[in-house]
């Protein structure tokens, strides 16, 4: 399929106008209609609706869309790529994370990664944790952060870090001023959970069975970082990742070590058998920074 009838498609079914598309595209108007005719003659569909001069998607030309849009993200990548080995000038990381990872580590990752390359260009998405294996293996990402394991053959998994949990309180609360606080201190206490599903949810339950105490509590949120502001506000407490805390302490709550200590493990997470550019491996350098001078 001819990858120019792909692009014009893609810029008129975007910006609305063939006029547009042609400016876009540095071509002229004539063009851009003959490649958008072209196309709907070699896929036998009708794509645009042609109503006054002007162009508006079809159902087919919608559903179509979806599809040329994954391909003509693979190509960008490719050409990504392509700047990417030559100079770095305007290359393009596209990171995919859980929320902790997105909130506690990446800012400051991304931060040391751009001072070392500033014309490079990060985008971040955030995906469900159980979602994220496919989107590496499939979407246009070249590095995913989230919890671990996260077992999958279509990718290559990293260990970054290895950490533990910690509390967060209010300043006023009783527990604050506690150098570390024992999980059976927790007793009565409502804490602010992970949503259902996290991984995190499930291994705090663990460890608060562990020691004949319930997990509950009345509020439960996807977000390390939310959580931490529901503390604030006197809704309960929260144990969270270190990096988290790191990023919440500017609000008014003091972070504590727990007794039994549960661990956290993050992990840098690949696309299997695709070659690493240079602006990928530099980001594990800077992430890699990062969480050492945490912890």
């Amino acid at each position: 399929m001819n990858l120019k009838r792909l692009q014009a498609f893609r810029a008129v079914f975007q910006l609305g106008s063939v006029t547009k598309a042609s400016h876009q595209l540095h071509t002229t108007q004539p063009a851009v209609s003959r490649l958008i005719r072209d196309l709907e003659e070699e896929l036998g569909l009708q794509l645009f609706a042609r109503r006054h001069q002007r162009l508006s998607p079809t159902v087919e030309g919608r559903v179509f869309y979806r599809e040329a849009q994954r391909a003509l993200a693979a190509v960008d990548q490719i050409a990504d790529i392509a700047r990417d080995i030559r100079t770095l000038q305007g290359a393009h990381l596209r990171v995919v994370t859980s929320m902790a990872a997105a909130f506690g580590i990446m800012p400051a990752a991304s931060k040391t990664l751009l001072a070392r390359y500033p014309n490079a260009r990060v985008s971040l998405e955030i995906k469900d944790v159980r979602d994220i294996a496919d989107w590496i293996a499939n979407g246009p990402f070249d590095v995913g952060m989230t919890f671990m394991p996260l077992e999958d053959p279509r990718i290559d998994c990293e260990l970054l870090v290895r950490a533990r949990y910690a509390l967060v309180v209010p300043k006023s609360h009783r527990l604050a001023s506690k150098r570390f606080v024992n999980l059976k201190d927790l007793k009565g206490e409502h804490m602010v959970l992970p949503s259902a599903g996290n991984l995190a949810r499930d291994e705090l339950r663990s460890a608060f069975a562990s020691v004949g105490l319930p997990y509950v509590g009345a509020v439960d949120t996807p977000s390390a970082l939310s959580a931490c502001q529901f503390v604030e506000l006197g809704l309960g407490l929260a144990i969270v990742d270190p990096f988290t805390a790191r990023a919440a302490s500017g609000l008014d709550l003091v972070i504590r070590p727990i007794r039994p200590a549960v661990e956290i493990s993050f992990g840098l997470f690949y696309p299997a058998n695709r070659p690493r550019s240079a602006l990928v491996n530099a980001f594990g350098e800077a992430t890699r920074s990062f969480v050492a001078s945490v912890l």
